[in-house]
């Protein structure tokens, strides 16, 4: 999505934009390098007194991230907006001295001189953090998808998991042991992952032997996927916006979502359940798959109409450039 808004920014007459990257960050120079009116610099804070802009954007992963930039803009008084996708406690994402860690990155809330985030769920969760600074919520968009072409259906009822393989958020683990203790529930259901990962080889050791599962790596064009799948799982501890929500529902393939964040936000109630609870994703795994079709047409207009590709690169830049 930052990528998308700086394009969008690029494209703004009133703006002239420099992206400071990592040069180890070689992916995300490569797409940048092909967008007009971007100067690529390497990324030092100390640059700041020489370019004199006007606007710092510090693009923030967590609260944690990047903050190097954020601390060069405030020294060298220059307007600074934090676009930050998780503002969750690391109590909350199980990190290693989750607790300590909160309590040292409590001041960094209110060093930005304004944010841009994802959702509501967000914007409350940093006012609950302490902010006092304003906050402006910025959905995330998704490009129109394309005429559906589906595959033919395989004969078992196709469940998709899509991202990257990391247990602690993406909850894989938790996912196939679920499907193992219900197996009444999941029957006549296979099971797609797709993505790579740090925990790719414990997946793999999971699920070694049974054919109910499968795995593929990341597919950068995902349409032959949701043309295979009948329903995507996002099992997750934690989340923003996951664009493969807003993806699949815009293609009318029903989601079911632990109950958080922007699942909890954008889904039907009786479509979430509470994480980490094998019989609640049980259970919402029958309603979802028997009872979707009312609510799913509604829900996927809703999804094409406000979380556009369009509208979010016209609130990106409105949210940045005050006129």
């Amino acid at each position: 999505m930052a990528c998308h808004g700086i394009a969008a920014l690029a494209a703004a007459p009133s703006a002239n934009v420099v992206c400071m990257i990592h040069p180890k960050n070689q992916l995300l120079i490569n797409r940048l390098s092909l967008l007009e009116n971007i100067q690529i610099l390497d990324a030092d804070p100390s640059r700041l007194k020489t370019i004199q802009p006007d606007l710092v954007l510090c693009i923030q992963g967590d609260i944690a991230q990047c903050t190097k930039g954020i601390h060069a803009a405030v020294k060298a008084k220059i307007e600074c907006i934090s676009y930050l996708a998780i503002p969750h406690r690391l109590t909350d994402m199980g990190a290693t001295f989750g607790a300590l860690r909160d309590l040292k990155n409590h001041p960094l809330f209110n060093r930005p001189d304004r944010y841009i985030t994802l959702s509501e769920s967000m914007k409350k969760m940093l006012k609950e953090r302490g902010t006092k600074k304003e906050i402006c919520v910025v959905p995330n968009g998704i490009p129109r998808p394309p005429a559906p072409k589906r595959t033919s259906r395989e004969s078992a009822f196709t469940i998709g998991l899509v991202g990257r393989i990391e247990f602690n958020q993406k909850q894989q683990d938790f996912f196939v042991r679920t499907v193992l203790q219900h197996s009444q529930s999941f029957s006549n259901c296979k099971i797609l992952f797709i993505g790579n990962g740090p925990d790719e080889q414990k997946l793999r050791r999971l699920i070694q032997g049974n054919d109910t599962f499968n795995l593929l790596p990341w597919q950068e064009n995902m349409e032959a996927i949701y043309a295979r799948i009948d329903l995507l799982a996002i099992p997750s501890r934690y989340e923003g916006v996951p664009l493969v929500m807003l993806e699949a529902l815009a293609r009318g393939i029903p989601v079911m979502g632990s109950r958080c964040d922007g699942m909890l936000e954008i889904l039907p109630a009786d479509w979430t359940f509470t994480p980490e609870d094998s019989s609640a994703l049980a259970a919402t795994f029958s309603t979802v798959r028997n009872h979707t079709q009312a609510a799913m047409e509604s829900l996927q207009n809703r999804i094409i109409t406000d979380y556009s590709m369009k509208a979010f690169k016209q609130n990106f830049v409105q949210a940045l450039i005050k006129t």
